[in-house]
């Protein structure tokens, strides 16, 4: 699994031997970690929560810490959550009116799409805090370590073996592979740009790029496993690119990865 991830992006790659070094004493200090009294069968215990005071602290009582992958490891606020599910209300009325305008008018491709756009983004019920939060980064940057009180939830994720992309045809799952690329997509028609000068990306870290796909703008990317693409569906009006632009910002917030688990804290859950 880690080794899949390190073959992922050169960004990742980069970080070298220090935060390897560094997430390797994490690992042998969360072995000796038993006195925090956190075991799998509590992971989402509210209780477990005694004792740590920053979230470094609690990634040392995380049940499965070594078999965590940076990419994929998460924390969660329960302020942003509400502002999250704000926006996500805001946004899933915005597709209620296309779609209202869309049907029965020769669209039934994107009035499909956009079902499916609003049933994805009803089952996201996890928001989290973009960024990395992994105890390697928490440890290398020990003044952005935030109190156990600014935080309701750490989590990590199993790491996951798709691309994700949101366009005019749906929400596909695409298989990954090493050094796929957002061009890769295109070359295999999994994705279809005609008259689409702009895509969002989203990392699985919660980091959100806007590339150009025109001569003038053009711009490519590689894709980690878990990356999401967002196209604007292939329709007139400003608020395609609005609606392009708030999914993705709602992705961003959305951990990427498979059978994600939790510790979460009691009475807590402030914004950062």
């Amino acid at each position: 699994m880690q080794s899949r991830v390190k073959n992922a992006g050169r960004y990742w790659r980069a970080r070298g031997v220090l935060v390897s070094s560094v997430f390797a004493a994490c690992l042998l200090a969360a072995a000796h970690a038993g006195a925090a009294g956190v075991d799998d069968s509590a992971a989402s215990d509210a209780s477990q929560s005694a004792g740590f005071s920053t979230v470094l602290e609690a990634w040392l009582g995380f049940p499965g810490l070594a078999q965590s992958s940076t990419p994929y490891t998460y924390l969660r606020a329960t302020r942003t959550a509400d502002n999250v599910e704000a926006k996500r209300q805001d946004l899933i009325r915005e597709l209620d009116d296309l779609r209202w305008r869309l049907d029965g008018r020769g669209y039934e491709t994107f009035v499909q799409a956009v079902d499916q756009w609003k049933s994805t983004l009803a089952a996201s019920g996890v928001s989290r805090e973009p960024g990395d939060w992994s105890p390697a980064w928490l440890m290398t940057h020990p003044h952005r370590n935030p109190p156990i009180s600014h935080v309701a939830a750490i989590g990590a994720c199993d790491v996951p073996n798709w691309v994700e992309v949101w366009s005019g045809q749906g929400v596909i799952r695409t298989p990954w592979h090493t050094g796929m690329t957002l061009s890769q997509l295109t070359k295999n028609d999994v994705i279809d740009l005609d008259g689409i000068s702009i895509v969002s990306v989203v990392s699985p870290t919660g980091e959100v790029q806007r590339l150009g796909q025109a001569a003038f703008n053009y711009s490519d990317s590689e894709l980690l496993p878990g990356a999401r693409v967002v196209l604007p569906l292939p329709l007139g009006g400003e608020a395609f690119a609005w609606i392009r632009d708030t999914t993705a910002q709602l992705l961003a917030h959305a951990p990427a990865g498979e059978n994600c688990k939790e510790m979460r804290f009691a009475d807590m859950g402030a914004s950062q």
